[in-house]
C-alpha cells in the first residue's frame, strides 16, 4: 500500500488550499513576529506589532480557530488569570526545503517552526534541469513515505547559488550552467507543490533572522566562506535585500594581507577553498583539498596551521571592514570553511583589530558548523515566508 502522502504516479501530492490567503496585513505581521520570536504574550504582540489589546484578540482568534496559532496556558505566579502566550502551531502544515549545490541535492521535510522531520541527500545525476527536477520529485516522495503521519506539505522552497528575481525562474546559476530556467513551474508539475526558488545565501540569512541570531539580535551580518564568499545583512529582524543582493558582490571587495606594504586581493581570490588549496601548494604542501588542509591544521600540522591562520586573519580583516559600514551586533560566520574561524578565533580577532580602531568594541563572532541540512532549512524558510505572505 502506498504511503499516505507519497506522490501518486505521474504527479505529486496536491497541496491543500492555503489558510493564509485571506489574512490581513496586520495578521501576517503577527505571524511573522511569532516566527521570529517564538512564543509571545499578548502584551508582547501589542508592543511588537503596534496594536491595541482589543485588536490582539480580534486578529488572533480566527488564526487559532483555523489551527494556525495555538495558545499555551502557563501557571500563574500569583492571583489572577494565568497568561496564555501564542505561538505558531508547528504541526499545522509541513514544508519541503531543498538545497542544490554543484554536486548534491539536500532536502528536508519540516514543520511550520522549521523543526526537521526527515532529511535526504543525493548526488546530482548531472546538471540537466530535467534530471535535477526528476531527482527532486523522487526525493520528495521518499521524504513523505518515511513520514506518512505528517501533515501534507503545503509548499516547497529551493535554494541554489544563483539568482532568481521573480522567485520562479533561475536567471543564472553559473556552477550549474543554468540561465533562464523556469524551475518552479517544472517542480510544481512534478510534485504538485507551490514552489519558491531563491538564492541560497538569502535563504540562509532568512533562516538566521527567524531561528538563529535574529532571536537575540535585531542587527547582524552573515558571512560565508568556502566554495564562494557571501554576505547577508539583517536589520530589525528583516533581511536587507535588493535585485543585486544575489550577485555575490562581496567577492570583489579587496582584502589586505599582513604584508608590509599590504597586498590586497578580491575576497573570491583569498577566502575560498580554491584560495586555501593554492596557498597550501605554494607553501610546498602539494595537492590537497581544502577540507583535508583544515583537518591537518586541527591535528597540529605546522604548515597547515600557518596557511589556515593566514586565512583566518584575512577573514578577520573582511569582517572588520564590513562591521565598519554596517555596525552589526554580531557577525555569523558560515560556509564550508567556517571551521577555520573556530580553530583560529584569535587570528580572526587579530585581523579585525588590524582594520579597526583600538577604542572600538570588536563585534561578537558566532560560527555555524557547516551542515547542508541548514541550507535546506533556509530554503524551507523562504517558502514559509512566501506562504505566510499569501504568495504560495
Amino acid at each position: 500500500m502506498p504511503a499516505q502522502n507519497a506522490p501518486p504516479a505521474g504527479g505529486g501530492p496536491t497541496a491543500p488550499a492555503s489558510p493564509w490567503a485571506e489574512l490581513s496585513g496586520t495578521q501576517r505581521a503577527i505571524v511573522l513576529a511569532l516566527l521570529r520570536h517564538g512564543r509571545l504574550s499578548r502584551p508582547q504582540i501589542m508592543s511588537l506589532v503596534g496594536i491595541s489589546p482589543g485588536s490582539v484578540t480580534r486578529l488572533t482568534a480566527p488564526l487559532v480557530e483555523r489551527g494556525l496559532l495555538v495558545t499555551r496556558p502557563e501557571r500563574a505566579s500569583g492571583a489572577g488569570r494565568p497568561p496564555s502566550p501564542l505561538e505558531v502551531r508547528a504541526d499545522a502544515e509541513s514544508l519541503v526545503g531543498v538545497s542544490v549545490s554543484a554536486r548534491t541535492l539536500t532536502a528536508v521535510l519540516t514543520d511550520l517552526r522549521l523543526n526537521v522531520l526527515e532529511t535526504a541527500r543525493r548526488p546530482l545525476p548531472g546538471h540537466d534541469p530535467r534530471r535535477v527536477t526528476d531527482l527532486l520529485a523522487d526525493v520528495v516522495g521518499e521524504l513523505l513515505a518515511r513520514r506518512p503521519a505528517a501533515p501534507a506539505p503545503s509548499c516547497l522552497g529551493l535554494s541554489l547559488g544563483g539568482t532568481s528575481r521573480d522567485g520562479r525562474t533561475v536567471d543564472e546559476a553559473v556552477f550549474l550552467g543554468w540561465r533562464g530556467v523556469p524551475l518552479a513551474a517544472a517542480i510544481e508539475a512534478r510534485t504538485g507543490l507551490p514552489t519558491r526558488v531563491g538564492n541560497d545565501l538569502t535563504a540562509l540569512t532568512q533562516h538566521e533572522a527567524w531561528f538563529g541570531a535574529g532571536r537575540d539580535h535585531g542587527r547582524f551580518a552573515l558571512v560565508t566562506v568556502g566554495v564562494g564568499v557571501g554576505y547577508g545583512l539583517v536589520v530589525d529582524g528583516g533581511v536587507i535585500t535588493s535585485p543585486d543582493a544575489e550577485l555575490g558582490l562581496l567577492g570583489t571587495i579587496p582584502v589586505p594581507d599582513g604584508a608590509r606594504p599590504p597586498v590586497a586581493s578580491p575576497a573570491m581570490d583569498c577566502l575560498t577553498d580554491t584560495a586555501l588549496e593554492r596557498a597550501w601548494t605554494a607553501a610546498g604542501g602539494g595537492r590537497a583539498r581544502a577540507g583535508a588542509i583544515v583537518r591537518r591544521a586541527a591535528d597540529g600540522d605546522r604548515a597547515a596551521v600557518a596557511v589556515c591562520a593566514s586565512f583566518a586573519r584575512r577573514l578577520g580583516r573582511l569582517i572588520g571592514m564590513l562591521a565598519a559600514f554596517t555596525l552589526p551586533e554580531v557577525v555569523v560566520v558560515a560556509g564550508e570553511r567556517a571551521t577555520i574561524a573556530s580553530l583560529f578565533e584569535e587570528q580572526v580577532m587579530v585581523g579585525i583589530a588590524a582594520v579597526r580602531r583600538a577604542s572600538a568594541q570588536s563585534p561578537t563572532i558566532a560560527v555555524r558548523e557547516h551542515e547542508r541540512v541548514d541550507w535546506a532549512r533556509g530554503a524551507a524558510c523562504l517558502a514559509l515566508r512566501s506562504r505566510v505572505m499569501g504568495e504560495l
